[in-house]
C-alpha cells in the first residue's frame, strides 16, 4: 500500500485546488520560508483526524479556511483528501483506491468523508488504525516536534511507540471488551434488581390464583343461572315484541289508506283553487277593466259627438263674414280646440295604437286646416268646415256604435265568469267538508296506534334494563353465550332464578372475586422470573467471556509489545550508533510496583485472588529512554544539546519505522539542525527507510533533496496563493546527461 496523492482546496495558503502525486518512494518539498510547505504536513494531519488546533498553528477551525488577500476572495471552506492505492485491500472498503477526506466551514462544522461519501471520525480513525496509522500521528513528524518522543511523559511515550509497533488495534479491541463489560454487568445488576422486585408480586399472584381457582366451581354455577335466566327473558321480550308488532300492523295500513285519500282531496282541491285564484278570477277582473275602459272611451266619444254638433249648429247660424277677412277668429279657435282635445287624448291612452291613431288623426286636421287656407275662398272655407265636421260627426258615431257592441260582449263575458266563479266555489266547500271528515277518521285511528306505542315503549324500558342488568353482571362472568331460546318462564320462575343468582353471586364475592386474567398475568410474570434467571445466566457467560478476552487481549498487548520494544531497541541502538559513531542507547520498560491482596467474597461465594497495581506519579508505567553517548556522560536527556536531541530523536523514529514500517512517513524539516556529516548520514538512513515506508519530507538540505524521486517546490505570489512546481529528479537527470 502506498500513498497516491493529496489534493487540496482552500486549506491556509492553498486556494486554489492542488494535487500532489506521490509516485516515487522518496517525494520533497522544498521553497523559501513562508511560501507553505509546512501547511502541506498540517493538511496530511488534519485529514487523518487531528483535532487539536495548536497543533495546526491555528485557534479555530475557521483560521484553516484561505482567508483571502488583496486580489483573491476569501474561500468558503476548505477540503483536503488523501488517495490510497488500496489494489491489495488493506482498508476495508471495496474500492481499487481509498479517499480519506475532510471540510471544514466557516461556521465551524466538519465534515468526515470516506470516497465522497459522509462518515464518522471514529470509522475513519479505525480504518486507519488497521493500517498502522494512529490517533498520535507519529508518522508525520512537523517542523520542532521532531523531539517530542523525548519530552512526553514515559506513558505517552509508551502509547506512541505501541501505535508505531501497530498494537492501537488490541487497545481498541481492549477498550470495546472492557465497555462491553460495563454494559454486561450493568445488564447484571439491573436484572437481578428487577427479578427482585417482581418476588413479592409472584407471591401475591400465586395467592390470587388458588383463589381464583377456588371460584371457578361457583362462577360456572353463576354462568349456567344467569344463561338459564338471560334465554327465557330474551324469549319473552321476543313474543311481546312480535305481539306488539302485529297490533300495530292493521291500525297502520287503515291510517295509511286515510293519508293517501286527505292526499289525494288535498291536491284536488288545491287545483281548483288555483283554477279558481289564477283563470276564473284573473279573466273576471280583465273583463271588468276592460269595461271601465270601454265606457271611458264611450264617454270621451259621446262628448266629443256633442262638441262637433255645437259647432256645426254654430257655423249654421254664422254668417258670412266680410269679404276681406282671410280667416275668422272662430275658425282658428275651433281648430286649436279639436287639436287641443286631439293632444290631451294622447295623454289619457296607455296603447300604442291608440296614441299612434290620434296622432295620424291630430296630423290630418292641420293638414286639411292649412290647405283650406291656401286653394279657397271664404265661402269655400265655410263649406268645407262644415263638410269636415259632418265627416268628423259620422265617424265619432260609427266609433261610438262599435264600442257600444264591445261593451255588451264584454258584460256577457263578465256574466258567464261570476257564474263559474259562483260553481267552484261551491265544489272548494265540499272538499274542505270531506277533508275534514277524513282528519277525524285519522285522528281516531292515531290514538289507537298511540296506545301501542306506549305498550311499545315500556317494552322497550323493559328490554334496556334486561340488556344494562346483563352489561352489569357480566363482571361475574368469564364468557356468557346466550341460546335463542322459545321458552318464557313459568309461573314464578323468574323470582326463583333471580334470588339463585342473587346467592350465587354474594358467594362468589365472599370467594374473592378475583379477574380471570390473574391466571395470566401469573403465567406472564412466571415466564419473566425465567427469562430474567436465563438473562442473568447468559450475561454472567458472556461477562466471563469478556474478562477472559480482556485478560488475552492484554497478554497479547504486553507479549508483543515487549517483543516489539526488544526489536526496537536492536534497531535504535544501530541507528544511534552510527548517528554519534558510537555509543549506546536502549528503551527500558517501567512498571509499577505490584501487590497481591485477597478480595471480599461476593455472592456467588468465590473469593479468587488477583493483582492490583499501586504505583505513584513516579512510579508510572511508561517507557523510558537511556542513552550513553561517546566521550561523554550525561544523567538525563535535559542535559543534551538540541542537535544531540535531534540525532537521538531520528534515530529513535526510523528505528520504530524499520520494525513496524508505516505506509508513509511525512518529515518536516527535522534536519535542520544537523551539520552536513550528520546530513550525509540522515541521507543514508532515508535510502535505507524508503525500501520499506514511503517518505514525504520538507527540507532545506541539500543531501535530503538528493535521495527524493520528485522533488515539489512551493512558491507564494503577490496574491498570497501557494503554487506547486514539480520536477521528477530521475527525468531531470536524463536531460542533464544529454
Amino acid at each position: 500500500m502506498y500513498l497516491k496523492r493529496l489534493e487540496i482546496s482552500g486549506f491556509k495558503s492553498f486556494a486554489r485546488p492542488t494535487a500532489l502525486q506521490y509516485p516515487s518512494r522518496v517525494t520533497a518539498i522544498v521553497g523559501p520560508n513562508g511560501s507553505g510547505k509546512s501547511n502541506c504536513a498540517e493538511a496530511m494531519r488534519w485529514v487523518l483526524g487531528e483535532q487539536s488546533m495548536k497543533t495546526l498553528r491555528s485557534k479555530k477551525g475557521e483560521d484553516l479556511i484561505f482567508a483571502g488577500s488583496a486580489t483573491e476572495p476569501r474561500m468558503s471552506k476548505a477540503q483536503v483528501v488523501l488517495v490510497f492505492d488500496n489494489s491489495r485491500k488493506h482498508f476495508d472498503v471495496e474500492f481499487d483506491e481509498a479517499a480519506i477526506g475532510r471540510r471544514v466551514f466557516r461556521d465551524g462544522e466538519n465534515e468526515y468523508l470516506l470516497n465522497g461519501s459522509p462518515t464518522r471520525l471514529k470509522d475513519t480513525a479505525e480504518l486507519l488504525a488497521g493500517v498502522g496509522i494512529g490517533s498520535s500521528q507519529h508518522n508525520i513528524i512537523s517542523q520542532g516536534e521532531s523531539d517530542r518522543i523525548l519530552y512526553v511523559s514515559s506513558a505517552e511515550r509508551k502509547e506512541m511507540i505501541e501505535e508505531a509497533l501497530g498494537l492501537k488495534v488490541y487497545h481498541l479491541k481492549y477498550e470495546e471488551a472492557e465497555r462491553k463489560l460495563e454494559k454486561s454487568e450493568e445488564n447484571i445488576k439491573q436484572a437481578e434488581g428487577l427479578r427482585k422486585e417482581i418476588q413479592p408480586h409472584v407471591k401475591f399472584l400465586k395467592n390470587q390464583v388458588e383463589k381464583f381457582e377456588r371460584a371457578t366451581s361457583i362462577r360456572r354455577e353463576l354462568e349456567e343461572k344467569f344463561c338459564a335466566y338471560f334465554e327465557k327473558e330474551a324469549a319473552y321480550l321476543r313474543n311481546e315484541e312480535m305481539t306488539t308488532k302485529e297490533r300495530k300492523i292493521n291500525p297502520q295500513e287503515k291510517l295509511r289508506a286515510v293519508e293517501r285519500k286527505q292526499s289525494e282531496l288535498k291536491a284536488a282541491l288545491n287545483k281548483e283553487s288555483s283554477k279558481k285564484n289564477k283563470l276564473s278570477l284573473d279573466e273576471l277582473e280583465n273583463a271588468r277593466k276592460e269595461l271601465v275602459i270601454l265606457r271611458d272611451k264611450r264617454s270621451r266619444l259621446e262628448r266629443e259627438m256633442g262638441k262637433i254638433e255645437g259647432i256645426i249648429e254654430a257655423e249654421k247660424l254664422r254668417g258670412i263674414s266680410d269679404e276681406e277677412e282671410v280667416v275668422s277668429r272662430e275658425d282658428v279657435e275651433q281648430f286649436l280646440g279639436g287639436l287641443e282635445e286631439s293632444l290631451s287624448a294622447i295623454l289619457e291612452e296607455s296603447t300604442v295604437d291608440e296614441i299612434y291613431s290620434i296622432v295620424h288623426e291630430s296630423i290630418g286636421r292641420i293638414s286639411s286646416f292649412l290647405t283650406g287656407l291656401e286653394s279657397s275662398s271664404p265661402e269655400d272655407r265655410d263649406a268645407g268646415r262644415l263638410s269636415e265636421l259632418n265627416r268628423q260627426r259620422e265617424r265619432a258615431a260609427d266609433a261610438l256604435g262599435a264600442l257600444y257592441n264591445e261593451e255588451q260582449k264584454l258584460f256577457r263575458i263578465e256574466k258567464q265568469l261570476g257564474a263559474d266563479a259562483h260553481e267552484s266555489e261551491r265544489n272548494l266547500r265540499e272538499m274542505e267538508k270531506q277533508i275534514y271528515e277524513l282528519e277525524i277518521e285519522a285522528s281516531k285511528i292515531k290514538d289507537e296506534l298511540r296506545s301501542v306505542e306506549i305498550a311499545e315503549e315500556r317494552l322497550r324500558m323493559h328490554k334496556d334494563e334486561f340488556l344494562r342488568e346483563k352489561s352489569e353482571n357480566l363482571r361475574f362472568l368469564e364468557a356468557i353465550s346466550i341460546k335463542d331460546g322459545s321458552a318464557a318462564f313459568a309461573d314464578g320462575e323468574r323470582d326463583r332464578l333471580r334470588k339463585e343468582i342473587d346467592r350465587l353471586k354474594f358467594r362468589l364475592e365472599e370467594s374473592g372475586g378475583v379477574d380471570a386474567g390473574i391466571l395470566k398475568e401469573y403465567k406472564d410474570i412466571e415466564e419473566r422470573d425465567g427469562f430474567f434467571v436465563r438473562e442473568i445466566a447468559d450475561l454472567e457467560k458472556t461477562a466471563g467471556d469478556l474478562r477472559k478476552l480482556s485478560a488475552e487481549l492484554l497478554e497479547k498487548l504486553d507479549e508483543e509489545f515487549a517483543d516489539g520494544i526488544q526489536k526496537i531497541n536492536k534497531e535504535f541502538s544501530a541507528f544511534f550508533s552510527a548517528m554519534f559513531s558510537g555509543g549506546r542507547a536502549e528503551l527500558e520498560i517501567l512498571r509499577p510496583s505490584k501487590t497481591r491482596i485477597r478480595p471480599k467474597k461476593d455472592d456467588a461465594g468465590t473469593g479468587d485472588e488477583f493483582d492490583i497495581y499501586h504505583h505513584d506519579i513516579q512510579n508510572e508505567e511508561g517507557i523510558d529512554i537511556k542513552v550513553s553517548l561517546p566521550k561523554k556522560k550525561i544523567k538525563s536527556l535535559e542535559m543534551l544539546s538540541g542537535g544531540e536531541r535531534a540525532l537521538i530523536s531520528i534515530a529513535l523514529l526510523f528505528a520504530l519505522s524499520s520494525v513496524n514500517p508505516p505506509p508513509f512517513m511525512v518529515l518536516d524539516e527535522i534536519d535542520a539542525a544537523l551539520d552536513e556529516a550528520n546530513s550525509r548520514r540522515y541521507g543514508e538512513m532515508l535510502k535505507n527507510l524508503a525500501k520499506e515506508t514511503q517518505l514525504i519530507i520538507i527540507t532545506h538540505n541539500r543531501e535530503s533533496m538528493r535521495q527524493a524521486g520528485v522533488l515539489y517546490g512551493v512558491t507564494m505570489g503577490n496574491d498570497g496563493i501557494s503554487k506547486i512546481l514539480s520536477l521528477k529528479l530521475e527525468e531531470a537527470a536524463g536531460y542533464t546527461n544529454r
